[in-house]
């Protein structure tokens, strides 16, 4: 039996890989792009699984690795405030650089491993200093995690549009964040119990390192999507800001889901950063319960992936959007009855539920309503807006709680999202079409 050759060892395991893409997008059966299309859509879909098991080790629980530290209610809010702030500031360099840069991926990669090595510096922070300087060293270093993370957000948001064609989005956004729910499910829980086992510090630098290791696996998986040369070899790719800006009146769509999203985005972080808080210091719970809720709560979103994806694809964006957002102002407003940890559960799950739906129909709608030659730029341009929106809004929420307690925190939250759902009811008007597209645009493949 002959040896292959080099070109056939390739030749077979572009095959292999194909096959096993087209055994992971069961669920777009009428997907017709090409092996190099599957294989993008594959990466992807790794890429997003491998990231979310990351940020299940960390994300529920910084806020607790602050209290456990010492912190207080108003530097719980500083931290988030921060953070969005940082968010805010990295958007248009992110998109200046992805206009610049000749490959998009590296852009989304370096950025992603830049974000990801502050995890081992927070988990040394507890071995080199103590007090208010490690309050200090953690919001620091966690708000430079953030700030990393969105720098890559507009190269990643152009290229997902041209990874995933629009005609299976619906279908293919929700087959990932199903996977991504479904890794929540299963490591948050097991990240709170490994943390309540070992106690602080070591709980936390545990679930951090885990966190490090999945975070690698994930920048990985998104250097080996394929891209044409027609996708990451642009030295500049779109039009200015100045040129942007200047034609920016003119997609009203857009400008009015930025409002929606300013006016929800403020509205959500009022109480958001607050729940966690409050369980721990009012309620009494420990990490291994913030852990379990969590997960129930990844469950929910779960179901909510596997509904609202197909009726996206059927109903249109805006039927979703108005559908799933009275679930989100019912989280503050149900937050004011209980008094145990377990009473809050069914309404973070009812939460989730419609949350699953409302951010599947946002995200589409934000390809839906940006030019292809200058999104990386409208990308920046809308989520600058949002996380400033996101920066206002604990701070705000912060002195809410401190002089009113966390009950005015919910009510302001609750009218604030009451609006934006009445904004999305006004405003939200052209997006009556279905993601399911012509067969034409399922041929295109992901390279277009």
């Amino acid at each position: 039996m002959t040896t292959p050759s080099l070109p056939g060892k390739r030749l077979l395991q572009a095959r292999h890989l194909a096959q096993r893409a087209r055994r992971h997008l069961r669920l777009v059966p009428n997907f017709e792009g090409d092996d190099r299309s599957r294989r993008g859509l594959l990466m992807f879909w790794y890429d997003g699984l491998f990231a979310n098991i990351s940020e299940s080790f960390v994300g529920p629980y910084i806020t607790i690795y602050l209290l456990a530290l010492g912190a207080t209610e108003g530097q719980v809010g500083l931290f988030a405030s921060l953070s969005a702030l940082a968010g805010a500031l990295m958007f248009l360099p992110g998109a200046e650089l992805a206009r610049r840069f000749s490959n998009h991926r590296h852009l989304v990669v370096y950025a992603s491993l830049a974000s990801r090595l502050m995890l081992p510096c927070l988990a040394l922070v507890s071995w080199l200093v103590e007090g208010q300087t490690a309050i200090a060293a953690v919001i620091l270093l966690a708000t430079l995690r953030v700030a990393f993370s969105q720098l890559g957000v507009p190269a990643w948001t152009a290229l997902t549009a041209r990874v995933v064609p629009e005609g299976i989005r619906g279908r293919y956004f929700s087959t990932r964040t199903f996977a991504m729910s479904l890794a929540a499910l299963i490591v948050v829980p097991i990240a709170g119990r490994l943390i309540t086992s070992l106690g602080s510090p070591s709980g936390y630098q545990v679930s951090f390192a885990l966190a490090l290791v999945a975070g690698m696996i994930s920048s990985y998986a998104y250097s080996r999507i394929p891209f044409s040369h027609s996708t990451t070899g642009q030295q500049v790719a779109g039009p200015s800001l100045r040129q942007t800006l200047r034609t920016l009146p003119q997609n009203s769509l857009f400008l009015r889901f930025c409002l929606v999203t300013v006016v929800l985005n403020f509205s959500v972080q009022l109480a958001a950063p607050f729940f966690n808080v409050y369980l721990v210091r009012n309620l009494g719970a420990q990490a291994a319960f913030i852990g379990l809720s969590t997960a129930i709560s990844s469950g929910a979103d779960l179901i909510g992936q596997r509904l609202w994806g197909p009726l996206a694809d059927r109903k249109g964006l805006r039927w979703i959007m108005v559908t799933t957002i009275p679930f989100a102002a019912f989280i503050p407003f149900g937050w004011l009855f209980p008094r145990t940890p377990w009473e809050t559960v069914p309404i973070s799950a009812i939460g989730a539920l419609g949350w699953a739906g409302y951010n599947l129909a946002a995200f589409n709608l934000l390809l839906k309503s940006t030019p292809a030659e200058g999104r990386p730029l409208y990308s920046a341009l809308y989520n600058t807006a949002a996380a400033l929106a996101s920066m206002l809004g604990p701070l705000l929420g912060s002195l809410l709680y401190e002089c009113w307690g966390f009950s005015a925190t919910l009510w302001a939250s609750f009218i604030g999202r009451t609006a934006a759902g009445i904004l999305v009811f006004l405003l939200i008007r052209e997006t009556g079409e279905r993601l399911q597209a012509r067969p034409k645009a399922l041929q295109r493949g992901a390279s277009g």
